[in-house]
């Protein structure tokens, strides 16, 4: 019996110490995952973290000191490495750009321009006595080349002093056809700037042309008097064998015999509007090409022939994929403000369409400031360009006078407001376009009649815009950098830029909206405390040497610039321009239509909404699906001698 029992209990000890064991082995296995999940490397803040938790009176002094050692160490690690990694990226790009030096000079050695050879044929073209010199692209010291992207391709050679030239030089005098002689004598113009006295000797026997003048000195009629002489002298019949023909067959493509490329529409209209006058002369038609504006109303505008397209080089591409018009007979390009288009990422673009004109055209490159981002088209497409610097890049213009305000946060928009309220013409400049809309509406709102001029605008308000202001029924205009290229408009006595631009290019080209041809004008730079350092340096490489001064709303300086203050105009709305009350202005395919205002434009304007972006584009989705706002001004056609 107790054998029995003995046995009876040592089975129940047994099946209780298989249950202990099944424990013990869960438990085992629990601790196994949990030691593989604790092998995960862990950052020294995470080490810390856990083991505070795990005694966090122990856990003290030499510890802690440990692990922030240990993130310091990390963190000094990680910037060798990092610094390491910027000076191998810094090498291999120094490498890749004196391979891409070598190969420029050897290519350039290939070109074997003689520049004595360029100097005599120039000498003995112009009856001037001023130097000439081939173009001089590749740097030839270590500074030159580490600023090659920056520096200038105007050889100091060829950069000649306004004191070369007289103010009674008449352009019948520079050779001018007499015709054109006529349409710049009726519209006040007798005698020539000094870059077209620079340029038009040259330019009108068909050399290549490389120029450079600041803002406002003339450089549209520089390269469009030759223009519309050359297309006269050399294609006047096959123009008139285009404008006589009685009916287009369908398989004809429209062919120009020239064009003009510009970064904007705005320039392109500005542009349009010289050298219309002197197309007309002989019987020439031009034609304007830009985004914003459907594609059936260019297309037919090319169609009905035109002689010279002005045009972006974006919607001329597009038009060229479409079988619009072709290249092949062009024999006059013109590249204005080529800078301007290499900053906005046209310079491919431009390259392409160079690619299709006639080889041995007659090529002309203007802009205000020329630098080696656009050495590439002159290596290529102007080959033994003649050079014209009319002063250097940096020389400040002699009746412009530079201020730099020194402003709190709390006082900028007064001190704005101040400078808005006189009876003076005035540009405000801003970085971003919702600045530039709330700006004018402020301004209005206090009694300042002010319009904005900025990329969510559509081509319609664009127009209308501009156009009071140019016609004076507004003083103020507030724009983004759309306005700072080639806007020509004449009597604005000041330009205010609300924060400096961050390139000395978009200083000076802003600036250059005032004391044009001439005349007197200001330009007043606001600077927060915190923007200083930066503006100096910017300013130092434009030239401009100005002092600081610190100004508030009731500072003398404001009223000395603002001159006599206009009396507000409380509710004040914006008027119809002139130019639009003219009958049949923007009118469509023919004489006699309604306006090629569409029904998108009017909705749009009415909702103050716009697809586009900055530069008049429409959106890729309306660009697919065919849709967009039409302009009021459209692509412009300028029926001439009929």
């Amino acid at each position: 019996m107790p054998h029995t029992h003995h046995a009876a209990f040592a089975q129940k000890r047994g099946a209780k110490n298989t249950k202990n064991d099944k424990n013990t082995n869960s438990i085992n296995n629990t601790n196994n995952k949990n030691s593989y999940k604790t092998k995960k490397p862990k950052s020294a803040k995470n080490t810390r973290k856990s083991a505070e938790k795990r005694n966090p009176f122990e856990y003290q002094g030499s510890h802690k000191n440990y692990g922030s050692n240990h993130e310091f160490n990390s963190r000094r690690e990680r910037n060798r490495k990092a610094e390491k990694a910027r000076q191998k990226a810094r090498e291999k790009a120094l490498r890749y750009e004196e391979v891409a030096i070598a190969d420029a000079e050897q290519d350039f050695a290939k070109h074997n321009i003689d520049k004595n050879n360029v100097a005599k044929h120039n000498s003995a073209k112009s009856h001037n006595t001023k130097q000439n010199s081939a173009i001089s692209l590749h740097p030839t010291s270590k500074k030159q080349k580490q600023d090659s992207h920056n520096a200038t391709i105007i050889p100091d050679s060829a950069i000649e002093s306004r004191e070369n030239y007289r103010d009674d030089v008449t352009f019948a005098q520079l050779g001018v056809p007499e015709p054109l002689v006529e349409v710049l004598r009726a519209d006040g113009k007798t005698t020539a700037f000094p870059i077209q006295q620079a340029t038009l000797p040259d330019s009108l026997q068909g050399a290549n042309i490389l120029g450079r003048g600041r803002t406002g000195s003339g450089k549209t009629l520089a390269f469009s008097i030759p223009l519309v002489a050359r297309l006269a002298e050399n294609f006047v019949d096959l123009i008139h064998s285009d404008k006589n023909r009685k009916s287009r067959e369908s398989s004809d493509i429209p062919a120009p015999r020239a064009i003009i490329l510009a970064p904007t529409r705005e320039l392109v209209h500005q542009i349009d509007d010289v050298i219309a006058p002197l197309a007309a002369a002989y019987g020439m038609r031009t034609v304007t090409v830009y985004g914003g504006v459907r594609y059936q109303r260019q297309v037919s505008q090319l169609k009905q022939g035109a002689q010279i397209v002005l045009a972006c080089p974006g919607r001329l591409e597009d038009l060229l994929r479409q079988g619009a018009l072709t290249l092949e007979k062009v024999m006059v390009s013109v590249l204005d403000e080529a800078d301007e288009m290499a900053d906005m990422g046209f310079l491919p673009a431009v390259t392409r369409l160079l690619e299709q004109v006639a080889p041995d055209g007659q090529r002309m490159l203007f802009s205000a400031t020329l630098d080696r981002q656009v050495s590439t088209l002159v290596e290529r497409f102007l080959p033994n360009a003649v050079v014209h610097a009319v002063d250097d890049a940096d020389c400040q213009v002699d009746t412009m006078t530079h201020h730099i305000f020194a402003v709190s946060a709390g006082d900028k928009y007064e001190v704005l407001r101040k400078l808005a309220s006189g009876k003076k013409r005035s540009i405000f400049f801003t970085r971003t376009k919702y600045q530039a809309k709330n700006m004018a509406k402020k301004f209005v709102q206090q009694g300042i009649p002010a319009v904005d001029l900025q990329g969510n605008l559509s081509q319609n308000q664009r127009d209308r815009h501009l156009a009071v202001f140019a016609e004076g029924l507004v003083r103020v205009l507030v724009a983004t950098d759309v306005a700072a290229r080639g806007i020509d408009i004449s009597d604005v006595a000041l330009v205010v830029q609300t924060e400096p631009p961050e390139d000395p290019k978009s200083f000076l080209h802003r600036s250059g909206r005032t004391a044009r041809a001439g005349e007197e004008g200001d330009v007043v730079t606001l600077v927060l405390p915190n923007q200083k350092r930066a503006a100096h340096m910017m300013l130092r490489k434009a030239g401009i040497h100005a002092k600081a001064e610190d100004v508030n709303p009731a500072s003398l300086v404001l009223d000395e610039i603002v001159g006599e203050a206009a009396e507000l105009q409380e509710g004040w709305s914006m008027p119809e321009p002139e130019q639009q009350k003219r009958k049949g202005r923007g009118r469509g395919r023919g004489r006699g239509q309604r306006s090629g205002r569409g029904r998108e434009s009017e909705r749009d304007e009415r909702n103050g909404r716009s697809s586009r972006n900055e530069h008049g584009e429409r959106s890729e989705r309306n660009e697919r699906s065919g849709r967009g706002k039409r302009g009021e001004r459209g692509s412009r056609v300028h029926h001439f001698g009929r």
